[in-house]
Protein backbone atom coordinates (compact mmCIF):
# COMPACT_ATOMS: atom_id res chain seq x y z
CA UNK A 1 0.00 0.00 0.00
CA UNK A 2 1.35 3.41 -0.82
CA UNK A 3 2.51 5.23 2.38
CA UNK A 4 0.54 8.16 1.07
CA UNK A 5 -2.67 6.20 1.19
CA UNK A 6 -2.10 5.93 4.82
CA UNK A 7 -0.47 9.32 5.71
CA UNK A 8 -2.42 12.33 3.51
CA UNK A 9 1.14 14.21 3.62
CA UNK A 10 4.12 14.11 1.45
CA UNK A 11 7.09 16.53 0.58
CA UNK A 12 9.20 17.35 -2.38
CA UNK A 13 11.82 19.44 -2.59
CA UNK A 14 12.46 20.64 -6.33
CA UNK A 15 15.86 22.64 -7.61
CA UNK A 16 14.50 24.89 -10.97
CA UNK A 17 17.00 26.77 -12.66
CA UNK A 18 16.43 29.52 -15.34
CA UNK A 19 16.97 27.22 -17.89
CA UNK A 20 14.74 24.82 -16.80
CA UNK A 21 10.76 24.92 -18.63
CA UNK A 22 7.80 26.20 -16.21
CA UNK A 23 6.37 23.29 -14.64
CA UNK A 24 2.67 23.54 -14.67
CA UNK A 25 0.93 21.75 -11.63
CA UNK A 26 -2.45 20.11 -11.03
CA UNK A 27 -3.24 18.41 -7.95
CA UNK A 28 -6.52 17.23 -5.93
CA UNK A 29 -4.98 18.22 -2.95
CA UNK A 30 -4.03 21.34 -1.38
CA UNK A 31 -0.09 22.55 -1.07
CA UNK A 32 2.58 24.56 1.34
CA UNK A 33 5.06 25.78 -0.95
CA UNK A 34 8.23 27.67 -0.26
CA UNK A 35 11.08 29.18 -2.18
CA UNK A 36 14.04 27.79 0.23
CA UNK A 37 16.61 29.39 -1.82
CA UNK A 38 16.48 32.13 -4.87
CA UNK A 39 13.12 33.47 -6.00
CA UNK A 40 10.06 31.80 -7.84
CA UNK A 41 7.22 33.04 -10.31
CA UNK A 42 3.64 31.58 -9.39
CA UNK A 43 1.15 32.13 -12.11
CA UNK A 44 -2.29 30.90 -11.98
CA UNK A 45 -3.47 29.32 -15.22
CA UNK A 46 -6.47 31.95 -15.36
CA UNK A 47 -3.47 34.69 -15.42
CA UNK A 48 -4.99 36.49 -12.45
CA UNK A 49 -2.82 35.51 -9.99
CA UNK A 50 0.74 36.24 -10.42
CA UNK A 51 3.51 36.90 -7.81
CA UNK A 52 7.28 36.26 -6.95
CA UNK A 53 7.93 34.31 -4.21
CA UNK A 54 11.77 35.12 -2.65
CA UNK A 55 13.90 33.35 -0.72
CA UNK A 56 12.11 32.42 2.54
CA UNK A 57 8.47 33.01 1.51
CA UNK A 58 5.56 30.70 1.05
CA UNK A 59 2.28 30.12 -0.08
CA UNK A 60 -0.95 28.02 0.30
CA UNK A 61 -2.62 26.72 -2.55
CA UNK A 62 -5.88 25.11 -2.28
CA UNK A 63 -6.87 22.23 -4.22
CA UNK A 64 -7.40 21.62 -7.74
CA UNK A 65 -5.82 25.06 -8.78
CA UNK A 66 -3.70 25.07 -11.81
CA UNK A 67 -0.64 27.26 -12.12
CA UNK A 68 2.92 27.28 -13.17
CA UNK A 69 6.10 27.55 -11.14
CA UNK A 70 8.69 28.96 -12.99
CA UNK A 71 12.97 30.30 -11.67
CA UNK A 72 12.76 33.92 -11.66
CA UNK A 73 16.43 33.74 -10.41
CA UNK A 74 19.63 31.97 -11.63
CA UNK A 75 18.72 28.88 -9.78
CA UNK A 76 16.11 28.16 -6.86
CA UNK A 77 14.99 25.34 -4.29
CA UNK A 78 11.32 24.62 -3.49
CA UNK A 79 9.46 22.71 -0.80
CA UNK A 80 6.42 21.43 -1.43
CA UNK A 81 4.14 19.93 0.92
CA UNK A 82 0.99 17.93 -0.24
CA UNK A 83 -1.65 17.18 1.73
CA UNK A 84 -5.70 16.26 1.78
CA UNK A 85 -7.53 18.35 3.64
CA UNK A 86 -8.74 15.56 5.87
CA UNK A 87 -5.66 15.96 7.52
CA UNK A 88 -6.86 18.47 9.04
CA UNK A 89 -10.06 17.44 9.98
CA UNK A 90 -11.34 13.83 8.86
CA UNK A 91 -14.97 14.32 9.57
CA UNK A 92 -16.67 16.21 5.99
CA UNK A 93 -19.72 16.15 7.81
CA UNK A 94 -19.05 18.21 10.48
CA UNK A 95 -19.08 21.60 11.21
CA UNK A 96 -15.91 22.54 11.89
CA UNK A 97 -14.99 21.00 8.33
CA UNK A 98 -17.88 22.68 6.85
CA UNK A 99 -17.78 26.08 8.37
CA UNK A 100 -13.51 26.58 8.56
CA UNK A 101 -12.09 23.91 6.28
CA UNK A 102 -14.08 23.82 3.71
CA UNK A 103 -14.26 27.60 2.65
CA UNK A 104 -10.45 27.58 2.94
CA UNK A 105 -10.30 24.70 0.65
CA UNK A 106 -12.55 26.08 -2.06
CA UNK A 107 -10.02 28.36 -2.96
CA UNK A 108 -12.34 31.23 -3.44
CA UNK A 109 -8.97 33.67 -2.68
CA UNK A 110 -6.86 31.67 -4.58
CA UNK A 111 -3.34 31.54 -3.68
CA UNK A 112 -2.61 32.71 -0.03
CA UNK A 113 0.48 34.24 0.95
CA UNK A 114 2.11 32.66 4.30
CA UNK A 115 2.99 34.54 7.63
CA UNK A 116 7.00 34.70 7.38
CA UNK A 117 7.10 32.37 10.83
CA UNK A 118 4.56 30.43 8.81
CA UNK A 119 6.37 29.94 5.66
CA UNK A 120 9.69 28.75 7.93
CA UNK A 121 8.13 26.01 9.36
CA UNK A 122 7.45 24.68 6.22
CA UNK A 123 10.92 23.66 5.86
CA UNK A 124 10.79 21.71 9.54
CA UNK A 125 7.73 19.79 8.59
CA UNK A 126 9.55 18.61 5.39
CA UNK A 127 12.56 17.23 7.84
CA UNK A 128 9.93 15.73 9.81
CA UNK A 129 8.66 13.62 6.84
CA UNK A 130 12.20 12.42 6.05
CA UNK A 131 13.35 11.27 9.11
CA UNK A 132 9.97 9.73 10.20
CA UNK A 133 10.46 9.42 13.82
CA UNK A 134 7.95 7.69 16.18
CA UNK A 135 5.10 9.06 16.52
CA UNK A 136 6.04 11.88 13.50
CA UNK A 137 3.01 11.91 12.08
CA UNK A 138 1.13 14.16 14.88
CA UNK A 139 3.94 16.34 15.06
CA UNK A 140 3.70 17.08 11.11
CA UNK A 141 -0.20 17.04 11.10
CA UNK A 142 -0.40 19.54 13.96
CA UNK A 143 2.18 21.69 12.52
CA UNK A 144 0.07 21.47 9.39
CA UNK A 145 -3.08 22.69 10.85
CA UNK A 146 -1.50 25.27 13.12
CA UNK A 147 -1.08 27.16 9.22
CA UNK A 148 -3.96 26.39 8.50
CA UNK A 149 -5.96 27.86 11.31
CA UNK A 150 -3.62 31.00 11.07
CA UNK A 151 -4.97 31.19 7.61
CA UNK A 152 -8.31 30.53 8.94
CA UNK A 153 -8.26 32.94 11.48
CA UNK A 154 -6.83 35.64 9.25
CA UNK A 155 -9.65 35.23 6.68
CA UNK A 156 -12.24 35.05 9.09
CA UNK A 157 -11.02 38.54 10.76
CA UNK A 158 -11.26 40.27 6.76
CA UNK A 159 -14.82 38.81 6.19
CA UNK A 160 -15.50 40.23 9.51
CA UNK A 161 -13.77 43.23 8.78
CA UNK A 162 -15.16 43.33 5.08
CA UNK A 163 -18.70 42.68 6.31
CA UNK A 164 -18.33 45.74 9.19
CA UNK A 165 -17.00 48.29 6.53
CA UNK A 166 -20.37 47.43 4.73
CA UNK A 167 -22.37 48.16 7.07
CA UNK A 168 -20.44 51.08 8.37
CA UNK A 169 -20.64 52.79 4.98
CA UNK A 170 -24.24 51.97 4.82
CA UNK A 171 -24.90 54.45 8.12
CA UNK A 172 -22.97 56.84 6.96
CA UNK A 173 -24.42 57.19 3.20
CA UNK A 174 -27.68 57.25 4.82
CA UNK A 175 -27.00 59.75 7.35
CA UNK A 176 -25.78 61.91 4.56
CA UNK A 177 -29.10 61.10 2.59
CA UNK A 178 -31.69 61.86 5.13
CA UNK A 179 -29.30 64.90 6.26
CA UNK A 180 -27.85 66.68 3.30
CA UNK A 181 -29.89 69.62 3.70
CA UNK A 182 -28.61 70.61 6.69
CA UNK A 183 -25.70 71.78 7.61
CA UNK A 184 -23.05 68.40 8.01
CA UNK A 185 -19.48 67.97 9.32
CA UNK A 186 -17.30 64.82 8.65
CA UNK A 187 -17.53 64.83 12.92
CA UNK A 188 -21.70 64.11 12.18
CA UNK A 189 -21.13 61.62 9.40
CA UNK A 190 -18.53 59.46 11.49
CA UNK A 191 -20.31 59.75 14.68
CA UNK A 192 -23.52 58.46 12.47
CA UNK A 193 -21.66 55.05 12.51
CA UNK A 194 -19.71 55.46 15.95
CA UNK A 195 -16.50 55.36 14.19
CA UNK A 196 -13.70 58.08 14.25
CA UNK A 197 -13.37 60.55 11.38
CA UNK A 198 -10.13 58.77 10.37
CA UNK A 199 -12.09 55.65 10.17
CA UNK A 200 -14.82 57.33 8.52
CA UNK A 201 -12.09 58.67 5.85
CA UNK A 202 -10.35 55.21 5.22
CA UNK A 203 -14.26 53.46 5.02
CA UNK A 204 -15.08 55.45 2.09
CA UNK A 205 -11.42 55.53 0.83
CA UNK A 206 -11.99 51.60 0.61
CA UNK A 207 -15.35 51.42 -0.32
CA UNK A 208 -16.29 54.52 -2.55
CA UNK A 209 -12.95 55.94 -3.89
CA UNK A 210 -13.78 59.20 -2.60
CA UNK A 211 -13.85 61.25 0.88
CA UNK A 212 -16.90 62.01 2.75
CA UNK A 213 -17.20 65.42 2.04
CA UNK A 214 -16.54 64.35 -1.75
CA UNK A 215 -19.73 62.10 -1.29
CA UNK A 216 -21.56 64.98 0.34
CA UNK A 217 -20.93 67.44 -2.56
CA UNK A 218 -21.39 64.79 -4.85
CA UNK A 219 -24.98 64.26 -3.46
CA UNK A 220 -26.29 67.70 -2.52
CA UNK A 221 -25.33 68.30 -6.22
CA UNK A 222 -27.77 65.41 -7.57
CA UNK A 223 -30.48 66.65 -5.52
CA UNK A 224 -29.79 70.33 -6.67
CA UNK A 225 -30.02 68.70 -10.24
CA UNK A 226 -32.89 67.06 -10.16
CA UNK A 227 -34.63 69.99 -8.40
CA UNK A 228 -33.85 72.52 -11.26
CA UNK A 229 -34.94 69.86 -13.93
CA UNK A 230 -38.43 69.26 -11.89
CA UNK A 231 -39.43 72.42 -9.44
CA UNK A 232 -39.90 75.91 -9.94
CA UNK A 233 -38.23 76.84 -7.20
CA UNK A 234 -35.53 79.90 -7.50
CA UNK A 235 -31.96 79.40 -7.36
CA UNK A 236 -31.64 80.38 -4.34
CA UNK A 237 -34.25 78.09 -2.76
CA UNK A 238 -32.37 74.75 -4.53
CA UNK A 239 -28.99 76.49 -3.19
CA UNK A 240 -30.71 76.33 0.75
CA UNK A 241 -32.39 73.30 -0.09
CA UNK A 242 -29.57 71.24 -1.05
CA UNK A 243 -27.68 72.19 1.76
CA UNK A 244 -25.67 75.16 0.19
CA UNK A 245 -25.76 78.05 2.29
CA UNK A 246 -24.10 80.96 -0.35
CA UNK A 247 -25.95 80.57 -3.33
CA UNK A 248 -22.89 81.93 -4.90
CA UNK A 249 -20.73 79.15 -4.18
CA UNK A 250 -23.65 76.90 -5.14
CA UNK A 251 -23.77 78.46 -8.77
CA UNK A 252 -19.50 77.65 -8.48
CA UNK A 253 -19.75 74.25 -7.59
CA UNK A 254 -22.62 73.17 -9.68
CA UNK A 255 -20.74 74.74 -13.03
CA UNK A 256 -17.79 72.97 -12.28
CA UNK A 257 -19.55 69.40 -11.93
CA UNK A 258 -22.49 69.95 -14.65
CA UNK A 259 -19.71 72.55 -16.93
CA UNK A 260 -23.05 74.56 -16.80
CA UNK A 261 -24.85 77.43 -14.59
CA UNK A 262 -27.53 76.39 -12.61
CA UNK A 263 -30.15 78.59 -15.06
CA UNK A 264 -28.48 77.36 -17.95
CA UNK A 265 -29.18 73.27 -16.59
CA UNK A 266 -32.45 73.94 -16.07
CA UNK A 267 -32.90 75.65 -19.76
CA UNK A 268 -31.96 72.16 -21.19
CA UNK A 269 -33.25 69.89 -18.78
CA UNK A 270 -36.35 71.37 -17.19
CA UNK A 271 -39.32 68.94 -17.21
CA UNK A 272 -41.88 71.34 -16.16
CA UNK A 273 -44.23 72.30 -19.67
CA UNK A 274 -43.54 76.02 -20.69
Amino acid sequence: MDKYEVFPLKGERRTLDSASPAIWNFREDAELLLSESGSVRLIASDGFQAFTLREGEGVFIPPRTMNRVESATESAELVSLVFSPLLIWSDESSLVYTHLIRPLMKGRNGFISLSSSSAARIGGIYSLLGEESFGYEIEARNAVSDIILFLIREEGEEEKESEWRNERILRMVSFIKENYASPIRLSDIAASANVSEREALRTFASSLGESPVQYLISYRMRAAASMLAGSGMAVEEIAAASGFDSPSHFSRLFKRTYSLTPREYRLRFSKIQK
